[in-house]
């Protein structure tokens, strides 16, 4: 990411230094906890009614998108289920509660959801059509017991659903939590603690913004960007939300992010820069009307 903030800070100096004739004003806003749902960063921003105020009309984020142009994301609603039970030696097994088992239970509930969830495709591209389908993954982290001949007391395991831009974000929601709450409806204590919730969105690729952008990318790069929805979570949501255009794209490579060897080619760094500085001189150019 440092990459794509200096790519967005010399396309704003390479405006300025150019005197390129602009109406109306770039903000770049620099954000931390874009991988915690922005407690502190833009959701911070958004339920103070500053992001995107003054009628702004449009948004890039520098994500490494790896050459294409994110126009969606996926939503999230992630979960950690602690499933309770009793404490005893495995030669009195009777008189304890197998949380192990009760969280089984509780699991195959979530089984059946997960079966007719991951049917559905988004209409958003991606790189391969499996990659369209919804999801709904279970034990990301999976915890539990004390010892191997201790009857388990505590198991935990987490719920991963990503929502694709097409579904009801907060009628899915209801859907996932209706298993958990019929769960305990047939005896099993558990604890439900929300980690992470985050909307989808999606902008159209001709959208006015998506154009200029793709025209920017073409000049600079030489040919036209592919337009595709981003697998995860993205700022972008934040701003669609508020009717605001949005769209990621920026010089890191989704492939090695994240890594122990991340790196980005200094040339993509400039060439972003430009990306940026074109489309924003175009979105900006001031109109000129005859008398």
């Amino acid at each position: 990411m440092k990459s794509g903030l200096a790519a967005m800070i010399y396309a704003a100096r390479a405006l300025q230094d150019c005197g390129a004739p602009i109406d109306g004003r770039i903000g770049l806003v620099f954000v931390p906890d874009e991988e915690t749902a922005g407690p502190r960063g833009s959701r911070y921003l958004a339920e103070r009614g500053l992001l995107g105020a003054q009628n702004a009309i449009g948004m890039l984020t520098p994500e490494p998108t790896g050459g294409v142009v994110w126009n969606a994301n996926r939503g999230a609603i992630t979960l950690r289920v602690t499933v309770k039970g009793k404490p005893a030696h495995v030669g009195r097994q009777h008189e304890g509660l197998n949380a192990f088992d009760r969280m089984l239970e509780v699991a195959q509930g979530l089984t059946s959801l997960k079966t007719e969830v991951e049917q559905r495709s988004t209409a958003f591209r991606l790189a391969s059509d499996a990659a369209r389908r919804s999801i709904l993954m279970l034990g990301g982290r999976t915890e539990g017991g004390t010892n191997f001949n201790i009857v388990p007391d505590r198991c935990s395991f987490t719920i991963d659903r990503r929502l694709n831009p097409e579904e009801d974000f907060d009628h899915e929601k209801q859907r996932l939590f209706a298993v958990l709450e019929q769960a305990r409806g047939h005896g099993i204590d558990l604890e439900i603690e929300t980690l992470q919730e985050g909307r989808s969105c999606g902008v159209a690729e001709d959208d006015p913004v998506a154009s200029a952008l793709a025209r920017s990318i073409a000049k600079v790069i030489g040919r036209p960007p592919q337009f595709e929805l981003c697998p995860g979570l993205l700022e972008i949501r934040f701003y669609a939300e508020r009717g605001i255009p949005a769209f990621a794209y920026g010089p890191g490579l989704l492939t090695v992010s994240h890594g122990p060897n991340e790196f980005v080619p200094i040339d993509r760094i400039v060439q972003c820069a430009q990306v940026y500085a074109l489309t924003a001189a175009e979105l900006l150019a001031p109109v000129i009307t005859s008398a």
